[in-house]
């Protein structure tokens, strides 16, 4: 690594991303075979970072950061992230489909913000790093899905002006090691792709996530009953629900402590 490389200062998105089920993989195969397994995984996550405009920064295991830089919060280049992460989960969703015995499905989390792209280490070794609140953000959104039983999530900041996906408001969470909440974001799909029943669905969660961060804990209890019912598959309506149940005959939903206290339990 070249350590004369200076310190660059821009906006970035960052997205991380995880292969669930991966260290039961590991456990039953030899080392070169999964080696061999782990790249041929890890060629299609890159082809849908690099051909959009992204920067793979880091890889880890079963996981990687890709990297988008812009000086100013464009949301075409948040559009082209966005693009990545379901062609990312579609080239998993193949790669899956290759491998059944092997599966490695694929949690995405992205944040947009400041970075510092820098030379991190001591002496002889360093390697060329993003560094920011940005990049431990997506990490946490990252490790969130696997509570909410969702694939990508994103925060505000990522979704805000980007018209051309389907986005669903999950409420605002306290990530583990964060004091201040961040607005999360489900990427469902590309507005054009997006089937009847995930528009439904998206539609229908409003009024529920709204009853709900008012305090409103019969509305909000009869509301996200009333989504179980309909979407018994969905993660996020029923961790909500839950937390309903946990709250009747109380005082009501207290959404910013629930989620606090739920996301310590589930992420620490």
């Amino acid at each position: 690594m070249n350590t004369e490389i200076s310190e660059r200062d821009c906006l970035a998105a960052c997205a991380m991303t995880d292969a669930e089920g991966y260290t039961g993989v590991a456990e039953c195969m030899e080392p070169p075979d999964l080696v061999e397994l782990v790249n041929r995984y890890f060629r299609a996550l890159f082809r849908a970072v690099l051909g959009n405009g992204g920067l793979v920064l880091d890889v880890k295991g079963d996981g990687l950061l890709a990297v988008w830089t812009n000086e100013a919060p464009d949301a075409a280049l948040r559009a082209q992230v966005c693009r990545s992460c379901l062609q990312m989960l579609e080239a998993s969703d193949r790669f899956n489909m290759c491998f059944p015995a092997r599966r490695l499905p694929t949690r995405i989390g992205v944040d947009f913000g400041p970075i510092a792209l820098a030379n991190v280490g001591a002496f002889a070794r360093y390697e060329y790093r993003a560094v920011g609140d940005t990049v431990n953000t997506c990490g946490r959104l990252e490790q969130l899905n696997k509570l909410l039983g969702t694939r990508v999530l994103v925060s505000e900041q990522l979704a805000a002006g980007v018209d051309a996906f389907l986005f669903r408001d999950l409420g605002s969470f306290v990530l583990r090691g964060k004091r201040a909440p961040v607005r999360v974001f489900e990427l469902v799909a590309a507005k054009a792709a997006a089937t009847r029943r995930q528009r439904a669905l998206c539609e229908a969660f409003v009024p529920a996530l709204a009853a709900y961060e008012r305090g409103d804990g019969g509305r909000a209890l009869y509301a996200f009953g009333s989504l179980h019912a309909r979407y018994p598959e969905d993660g996020p309506t029923r961790v909500y629900l839950q937390r309903c149940l946990q709250s009747a005959g109380g005082a009501g939903p207290r959404p910013a402590a629930l989620a606090e206290a739920s996301l310590g339990m589930a992420l620490q």
